[in-house]
């Protein structure tokens, strides 16, 4: 596993930033801006004279009919690094391929390459002040043990454009799209180590969880459960979202083995609406778990009707 500053996430971001789509999302969800930095002014100072561009003018009408806030983040992981920006051979949505082509001429005829390597020193910062180590390293380790799967297949991308944190499924590879929380006294600000792993914890959990919840949910069960409204105003729209994410937390609580760590986390989950964690986590850990791992089997249909049921 590696922490990276991908080109490709930059690329798209630069989009969405002269847009202010993400800028917007904090404002309505938020209520507040999104931090500022040097790199975000070095980048309007760059693109100024960019943002009528097309591929600009493209994306704001394509992320209205957009309702998955990451989709655009899937969809340029899912292409090789710029400028070629070639689309893998085993990823099959075509809904976005003329918007890819029109990213490669922004990528041209901007010099997004130029801009890119000119804010090399402020990568290595931000990657700096993220404060990456084998500590915690070790840490995030529990989350691949538990789901079974290869650390090797999966990579933290750091951006400062973005706004939140996302578990992204490729069709060769995972990440944790991840944005500093931040920018305070010349100093990108992430949270603490804690904070940090559980974040990692929860992104890696929904590739995983979100492809067996996929595979096992029967959407006809649930359609006449009502969706509290805590869940609405953060996004989690349908019941299979909110089961998923009710599953994440709770093992990410599981995984938690220091207590006063384990304490803070369920205090913040039971503020945020997520009030039966403890219920789900003594399911998971009692009738969920052979060998120390996740069982993947038609088992976890009833983890999906518990939840349900409890929430």
């Amino acid at each position: 596993m590696d922490i990276l500053i991908d080109q490709r996430i930059e690329l798209i971001t630069t989009i969405q930033t002269l847009c202010g789509y993400w800028d917007n999302l904090a404002e309505k969800f938020l209520n507040k801006k999104l931090f500022q930095c040097g790199y975000k002014e070095n980048l309007h100072q760059y693109f100024e004279k960019h943002l009528q561009n097309e591929t600009v003018t493209l994306y704001k009408k394509l992320c209205n009919d957009e309702r998955d806030i990451s989709a655009f983040l899937t969809l340029i992981l899912n292409h090789s690094n710029p400028p070629a920006l070639c689309k893998n051979e085993y990823y099959n949505d075509n809904k976005y391929d003329h918007f890819m082509e029109s990213v490669r001429k922004f990528y041209a005829e901007t010099g997004f390459d130029s801009f890119f390597k000119n804010n090399k020193v402020e990568y290595e910062k931000i990657k700096n002040d993220f404060g990456y180590n084998d500590r915690l390293l070790n840490d995030i380790n529990n989350i691949f043990d538990f789901l079974d799967i290869e650390s090797k297949n999966y990579n933290v991308i750091i951006s400062p454009l973005v706004f939140g944190n996302f578990g992204i499924n490729t069709c060769t590879e995972n990440f944790v799209v991840m944005s500093p929380r931040d920018y305070v006294n010349n100093k990108y600000v992430f949270g603490s180590k804690e904070a940090v792993r559980n974040i990692i914890w929860h992104e890696f959990a929904h590739t995983v969880i979100n492809v067996l919840t996929k595979k096992y949910y029967d959407p006809s069960k649930y359609q006449n459960k009502t969706i509290p409204e805590i869940f609405r105003k953060n996004l989690y729209n349908d019941m299979e979202t909110i089961v998923n994410e009710y599953i994440i937390r709770s093992i990410a609580y599981l995984l938690e083995k220091d207590g006063n760590c384990a304490k803070a986390l369920l205090d913040y989950e039971k503020k945020s609406g997520f009030t039966k964690i403890e219920k789900i986590n003594n399911y998971i850990f009692n009738k969920c778990i052979k060998n120390n791992k996740l069982i993947k089997s038609a088992q976890y249909e009833k983890l999906i009707d518990y939840v349900v049921k409890v929430i």
